[in-house]
């Protein structure tokens, strides 16, 4: 990230289609050192994620860069939010949208799981990562009951359903994305985005 507190532009790379992000290499990762390497302000590790969708397609920003032995993709840029720090994460950012610059197509099958955010305005929200950062015992196969560990801001919902049909996310330019409180990440439903609402 380059800027100060408050106004920090971030360009944003992760493994995806290079490696599994071993956590041994992921953790051994110096951020101070990595930022004096890069000619950022400040670099902040994301958490490790695993994505939820059964096909993914991104276009990458920018060559991939080797950093401190890990080799990552550079996948999207974005404007943090006026309030993130890097010592509180996401959590500290839970249930309030934000927007990041991407172009990628989601899409979840037929048949198969999705687990939604319905924020108070409905707008549906589809879970495209989850982490055990912060919820170290948490598994793929406990997010059908992820609502009950969530402790969701006023009007906000949660569901798990089983699509009757695929679903899909175009996303060509900007998308809106939104943390819980465990840190996983949804993408919204919002304007042409999706090829339909999954909440209904």
């Amino acid at each position: 990230m380059k800027g100060q507190p408050a106004s920090l532009d971030a360009q944003v790379f992760n493994t995806t289609g290079l490696n599994q992000c071993p956590p041994e290499l992921f953790d051994a990762i110096d951020v101070d050192a990595l930022a004096g390497e890069t000619g950022s302000d400040t670099v902040w590790k994301n958490p490790r994620r695993f994505w939820m969708m059964d096909h993914l397609t991104i276009a990458l920003v920018g060559e991939p860069r080797d950093l401190q032995g890990l080799k990552f993709n550079f996948v999207a840029r974005m404007q943090m939010p006026v309030n993130f720090t890097p010592g509180a994460g996401q959590a500290a950012l839970a249930y309030r949208p934000g927007q990041i610059s991407r172009v990628s197509t989601y899409e979840f099958l037929a048949g198969r799981p999705v687990f939604l955010l319905r924020s108070p305005e409905g707008v549906t929200w589809v879970l495209q990562t989850y982490t055990n950062h912060k919820a170290s015992d948490l598994t793929e196969a406990d997010l059908p009951t992820l609502g009950d560990r969530l402790e969701l801001a006023g009007g906000w919902q949660f569901k798990a359903k089983t699509l009757d049909r695929d679903l899909i996310l175009d996303t060509n330019g900007m998308a809106h994305i939104v943390a819980d409180d465990l840190e996983n990440m949804y993408q919204g439903c919002t304007g042409d985005v999706a090829n339909f609402d999954p909440w209904d």
